[in-house]
C-alpha cells in the first residue's frame, strides 16, 4: 500500500537545495567518533604486523625487501577492503595507525584508497662472545 508519509516527504525533497551542488561536500562535517580514511605513521611503526593478524578485511598487507644493514618493509592499507572496524588502530602499540574523520570515501579509481608507508628497520647489531677456557 502507498504511505502519504512517504508523499510528503518525496514532495518536500523536490523544493529543497541539493545537497550534491558544487561546494557543499567541502561543508560537510562527519559525525563524533567516526572511523574514515584511515592516517599511516610510517615513522611511529616497528612492523610488528599484530595489524594485519586483528584485520578483521585482510585489508593490510606487508613487504619485505632486504637492504643493507635492514630490512625495507612497505605497510598497505586498502581502504575497498576495509571494514572500519578500529582493531588496528586499537592495537598498534605504536599508534602508529589512526582513523581520521574525513567522510569523503567515494572514488572514481580505486587506487585512491590505498594508504602505504615505507620505512627501514634496521636489525640488530652481532654482538660477539668469546668464550673464557679454564685450565
Amino acid at each position: 500500500m502507498f504511505k502519504i508519509p512517504f508523499l510528503t516527504e518525496g514532495i518536500k525533497n523536490v523544493f529543497k537545495k541539493p545537497i550534491t551542488e558544487e561546494g557543499s561536500i567541502e561543508e560537510l562535517k562527519s559525525a563524533d567518533n567516526y572511523r574514515g580514511r584511515l592516517s599511516f605513521n610510517e615513522d611511529a611503526c616497528i612492523g610488528c604486523g599484530l595489524c594485519i593478524r586483528v584485520c578483521a578485511g585482510n585489508a593490510i598487507t606487508k613487504s619485505i625487501k632486504p637492504v643493507e644493514d635492514g630490512q625495507e618493509i612497505t605497510m598497505s592499507f586498502d581502504m575497498a577492503s576495509c571494514t572500519f572496524c578500529g582493531l588496528c588502530q586499537d592495537f598498534c602499540s605504536k599508534k602508529a595507525i589512526t582513523l581520521t574523520n574525513d567522510p569523503i570515501m567515494v572514488q572514481k579509481n580505486k587506487d585512491n584508497l590505498k594508504v602505504q608507508g615505507t620505512f627501514i628497520k634496521k636489525m640488530p647489531s652481532k654482538v660477539k662472545i668469546e668464550k673464557k677456557v679454564s685450565k
